[in-house]
């Protein structure tokens, strides 16, 4: 199957490796990409082995302990699509909103 990220999920993902860099370095924001790619790489092989998200249809995996990605499975097209990469702190009620 093939990862996507919406265009939001791009502008998430940037926002988080840029914070990164700009307050603890590179190799912080390094080690989320890392992070992010050796779970993205899980996620092809095994896109359902991940929970769901608040009884919805979406999917959701842990990054690190701060930030979850919100995906969904397209099983017709063997896409998946990453919706958002959620800061653990925020009230989930608000990305339920969103989704």
């Amino acid at each position: 199957m093939r990862v996507v990220r919406t265009r939001i999920a791009r502008a998430e993902y940037e926002d988080i490796v840029l914070y990164l860099f700009e307050k603890f370095g590179i190799e912080f924001a390094m080690k989320f990409e890392e992070s992010f790619k050796y779970k993205k790489e899980q996620l092809k092989k095994h896109p359902k082995s991940f929970g769901s998200f608040h009884e919805t249809d979406k999917r959701k995996f842990l990054i690190n302990p701060y930030i979850t990605a919100i995906y969904g499975i397209d099983d017709a097209n063997e896409l998946i699509r990453i919706y958002s990469f959620w800061f653990n702190r925020k009230n989930p009620e608000d990305l339920l909103k969103y989704l």
